[in-house]
């Protein structure tokens, strides 16, 4: 009779009591720093550049969870006639704070996996993109761009989700790494003596879905991607601003070309 009581129990203790959360990868919504590439009327058919951001923003459930961190990246970029694109390298390191969450009924969640706190994080991996060009006068459009990224995460902040009891949460990202495409639009162009302005919006999105195991639904995370972009001679500087399936970020970051 007693273990029956404790197995109602634990039961009850197990199914009744879900946290609205969305634990997801760190690198949700920022696997797409803005990447340099010269325009064509610069007559610059290759280039190298390093670049690093910082960013700072909120996730989780009704944003109740904040991280900042810092990406620091290597690439080369490449103009053949109307098509352009880049290849790079990068990592990242920051910190995720887990604020205290809620079940279903707004009651503070007791578990003692919902540990609050700073957990840190890092990540390497690669991305590379392609855009389809049309040139205008002093400037250019790219028409079209498609990108793809990985990423492979380390850190407290994996351990953390890995320990999760998945059946008391919305939507928990156990993986260690984060695989995105993405499709961009972007309008460049010279406003003054070796400016150049640009604008760039893009909408990415996780190869892998996530799923729940406390209502069976599946959550395809993405995220709206806008950045303004200033380039004098060599120097990139650039805001972006994130937001998306339950994250809202901003990067200020700055690329530097190395050479040709």
């Amino acid at each position: 009779m007693k273990n029956f009581t404790l197995c109602i129990f634990l039961s009850v203790l197990m199914t009744g009591c879900v946290s609205e959360s969305y634990f997801q990868s760190p690198m949700h919504s920022n696997t797409a720093p803005y990447k340099t590439i010269p325009l064509q009327g610069d007559s610059i058919a290759a280039a190298t550049y390093i670049g690093g951001n910082f960013t700072l923003g909120a996730a989780n459930h009704r944003l109740r969870d904040s991280y900042f961190g810092f990406n620091g990246n290597l690439f080369r970029s490449h103009n053949f006639g109307s098509l352009q694109g880049y290849y790079g390298i990068n990592a990242m390191v920051g910190q995720y704070r887990v604020n205290y969450t809620k079940d279903a009924e707004g009651a503070d969640q007791q578990s003692p996996y919902f540990r609050q706190g700073d957990n840190f994080f890092g990540a390497v991996g690669g991305s590379a993109g392609i855009n389809v060009v049309s040139p205008f006068r002093k400037g250019e459009w790219r028409v079209l761009g498609a990108e793809l990224s990985y990423q492979q995460e380390f850190g407290d902040y994996y351990k953390f989700r890995q320990k999760l009891p998945v059946n008391q949460i919305r939507y928990v990202d156990t993986r260690d790494h984060y695989f995105t495409w993405g499709l961009s639009t972007e309008i460049l162009g010279e406003v003054g003596n070796q400016w150049q302005l640009g604008y760039k919006m893009g909408y990415i999105m996780s190869v892998n879905p996530l799923h729940s195991q406390t209502n069976g639904n599946t959550l395809h995370p993405a995220w709206v991607s806008q950045t303004i972009a200033v380039t004098k001679i060599n120097t990139t500087g650039y805001i972006q601003m994130n937001a998306g399936t339950r994250v809202f970020g901003v990067q200020l970051g700055v690329n530097y070309r190395l050479g040709r």
